[in-house]
């Protein structure tokens, strides 16, 4: 026995937490680990362990060991890690043998990840229900993003004066870096959609909405209707967005 066998099992998966939020190279340092004991061992198998992981840490097995990193995307997704569940779904989505695919496997990773508080997964959930047609989850996921005061406030006509997208052109540049890395390796990829024009008699005609402000990426919206038809034509412009049913 090891004296971590005599210490309780909270506490040595505390332990076994901490590597692998902290270890260069997670996965390798917690199979050590596991081989070390059978406390460890316990440990490491915990939930707990693998949602403390960040994938990007793995940035030499992403690039030489291409297959074993996506089968650990995989485990940690499995887990309820953050990250990974936003990548599982991303490739899943956009990379699926070439074809995308929006349907509820990929759907529901992002959900993950989102409920989880991962932003990026969250903007891009929104786009998609954009796409899909379902106007009212889009803005819920965007309001995620944007957080609960995002449509606090009004001006001197009553328009959303809090209908920013500061928070939205952060994760829109995480998200597209995040598709590219996804897709990189896949070979046929589908033509860029067609962005979608705004319905007739919802084109914007509010003086200023969706104007940048100053030298900056970010506006104010008249409406939330406004701000996710934005990103979705933002969005749908730099990656391709999968078919829908709408």
């Amino acid at each position: 026995m090891t004296p971590l066998d005599h210490l309780p099992h909270d506490v040595v998966v505390e332990i076994a937490g901490r590597v692998a939020a902290t270890s260069p190279r997670p996965m390798d340092d917690i199979a050590s680990a596991r081989a070390s004991c059978r406390a460890m061992h316990a440990a490491c198998t915990e939930g707990f362990v693998g949602r403390r992981v960040e994938p990007e840490r793995e940035a030499a097995m992403k690039w030489n060991e291409r297959e074993r990193y996506r089968a650990v995307v995989e485990h940690l997704a499995a887990a309820g890690n953050p990250e990974a569940c936003s990548l599982a779904g991303l490739a899943i989505v956009f990379a699926a043998d070439g074809q995308c695919d929006a349907g509820p496997a990929g759907v529901q990773c992002l959900a993950r990840a989102a409920e989880a508080g991962h932003k990026a997964a969250a903007y891009v959930l929104g786009v998609l229900r954009y796409d899909a047609g379902d106007e009212e989850d889009a803005v819920m996921y965007i309001r995620q993003v944007e957080g609960k005061d995002s449509t606090a406030g009004s001006d001197v006509d009553g328009n959303a004066a809090g209908n920013t997208n500061t928070e939205c052109v952060r994760c829109q540049a995480q998200a597209e870096a995040a598709v590219r890395e996804v897709t990189w390796n896949v070979t046929t990829l589908p033509s860029p959609a067609p962005v979608s024009l705004p319905k007739e008699g919802t084109r914007c005609t509010a003086a200023g909405c969706g104007v940048p402000q100053g030298w900056s990426s970010y506006a104010i919206f008249c409406s939330e209707a406004c701000r996710i038809r934005h990103e979705h034509a933002q969005f749908s412009a730099l990656v391709s967005l999968p078919d829908s049913d709408h």
